[in-house]
């Protein structure tokens, strides 16, 4: 066989490799192996298909070019219902259509940041991300921006970033997380279709940006026709309310709700920044509302509605306004609501602040504080003819003692609950309740213990219904009254 034979050949194998390689198959004919003995090989084809960029698919990402058919080409040929990962690299991906995502599972989107990457919608009233598959679960969206190119007002109801539904109404979308997202220029920015309406459980929804830009909710999950959505958290947020047409979070039929570490700044009555509603379980934690604008007319900041609610350690500060009555979190029909630390002050220059309101009940609240124009005076704003808080604790007693000593007193509502005395009496005492400046469960305990009590009485009385009590001479005793509707006495011994 002549060289020249040998050289031809040569010459067409290796042209079949090299148009090979400029197909973009080329990286199949290279090896791979991953460090460590144990390490199979594998082509490098292979190993890079295992993470998918819209810009294998032909997206430019110039914010100039229309990327919309590549990204949807990216998204039919990757998710599925078992699995799939979709990246897109830093860069502004211009789209004109809705991006459908089908049903499918355990999978996840990303971006390098949500400062660096950002989807552009330019066709006003249009969602960015269109979930349309009924029961699509396990999937993650994560560290990209949601933007339309121009403002949409709060007519645009379809501009929403991640909408999910349009299947058929009664299914659900679960097990499902959005992290280190920011939301710009749209309606809604996480939202369930209220018409086909879905439910959504097994949320969570943390460290986003809400900015002031959008018209709509940050969160919206009100399923029609209303089906339990338990398991949804929302935490470390950053919401801006300034534009908002709706409320901030709207949660409806929650089994179990958490919102925690959120920030609102901004809103302007009568558009509340919170609705949560027919809610088993809700817990709001460590959130704040500032410079919220009430008007002159009064407002509802956060509303809830037939839930079991806690709050606890929340704030709100430099409300603005003029007149009016401002609820900072009220509570209507069928709620119960938990108060515990809650840090209230207002820059209004007229009208009033009220903390906190429930129409059924409040079975607890502890460390309250207010100034500036917010009032503790629940009953008088509220009036007789309203339910008003079993126990209200911005106006308890304090927790210490006095020690009385050989003499009478006349208490008030502000003395110390424990009333002691340890020495010998010289004459017939009296101890006197309050009957001014009294609420629900305010309770006195009296007490006599002396190692030589004296030939003499010491009397507890009830200026209001004559409920009294006397330690007989030479002896030790207590006695305990708590205010219901008049002093009770409902306890008393000797010692």
């Amino acid at each position: 066989m002549s060289n020249d034979f040998i050289a031809r050949g040569l010459v067409r194998q290796n042209s079949a490799k090299l148009a090979s390689t400029l197909s973009g198959d080329g990286s199949a004919l290279v090896g791979f192996r991953s460090s460590g003995a144990a390490a199979a090989g594998r082509n490098t084809q292979d190993k890079l298909r295992e993470n998918v960029s819209v810009r294998d698919f032909g997206a430019v990402g110039d914010g100039v070019a229309d990327d919309t058919a590549a990204i949807q080409a990216t998204i039919n040929a990757t998710l599925s219902g078992t699995g799939g990962a979709i990246l897109f690299p830093a860069g502004t991906y211009k789209i004109t259509a809705k991006l459908v995502i089908p049903f499918s599972t355990a999978w996840h989107i990303t971006g390098d940041s949500r400062g660096s990457s950002l989807i552009k919608q330019f066709t006003a009233n249009t969602p960015i991300f269109s979930l349309e598959g009924n029961d699509t679960h396990s999937w993650e969206i994560r560290d990209l921006t949601f933007i339309w190119n121009t403002l949409q007002p709060g007519t645009n109801t379809n501009a929403i970033a991640i909408k999910m539904g349009t299947g058929t109404a009664g299914h659900s979308f679960y097990n499902w997380q959005v992290r280190r997202c920011s939301f710009n220029n749209g309606f809604r920015s996480i939202a369930i279709d209220p018409v086909n309406s879905p439910s959504v459980w097994g949320v969570h929804v943390y460290d986003c940006c809400f900015n002031p830009t959008m018209s709509g909710a940050a969160f919206f999950a009100v399923p029609n026709p209303a089906v339990g959505q338990p398991n949804i958290c929302i935490e470390n947020c950053m919401i801006r309310a300034d534009s908002l047409t709706e409320e901030a979070i709207k949660i409806s039929t929650g089994d179990v709700v958490m919102l925690r570490h959120l920030e609102f700044i901004g809103g302007v009555a009568p558009v509340q920044l919170m609705a949560l509603s027919s809610t088993l379980r809700l817990t709001i934690v460590a959130c704040k509302s500032e410079v919220y604008n009430a008007g002159a007319a009064g407002a509802s900041i956060w509303r809830i509605d037939q839930c079991n609610a806690t709050v606890i350690g929340c704030s709100v500060n430099g409300i603005i306004g003029t007149a009016g009555l401002v609820y900072f979190i009220r509570c209507g029909s069928g709620s119960r609501l938990s108060v515990i630390g809650l840090n209230c002050s207002s820059s209004m220059t007229g009208g009033t602040v009220l903390a906190y309101a429930a129409d059924l009940a409040i079975p607890f609240v502890t460390d309250v504080t207010v100034a500036n124009n917010v009032t503790t005076d629940i009953r008088g704003q509220l009036g007789p003819a309203v339910t008003v808080p079993r126990f209200n604790a911005d106006r308890r007693q304090p927790d210490a003692i006095t020690d009385v000593g050989d003499a009478s007193v006349v208490l008030t509502a502000t003395s110390d609950r424990y009333q002691y005395v340890n020495v010998a009496l010289t004459a017939n005492r009296t101890i006197t309740l309050p009957n001014t400046g009294l609420f629900e469960n305010m309770q006195f305990d009296f007490a006599r213990k002396a190692a030589t009590p004296g030939a003499f009485t010491l009397q507890v009385v009830d200026p209001i219904g004559a409920v009294n009590y006397t330690i007989a001479a030479s002896a030790n005793g207590f006695v305990r009254y708590r205010y219901k509707s008049g002093w009770r006495l409902i306890q008393q011994g000797t010692l």
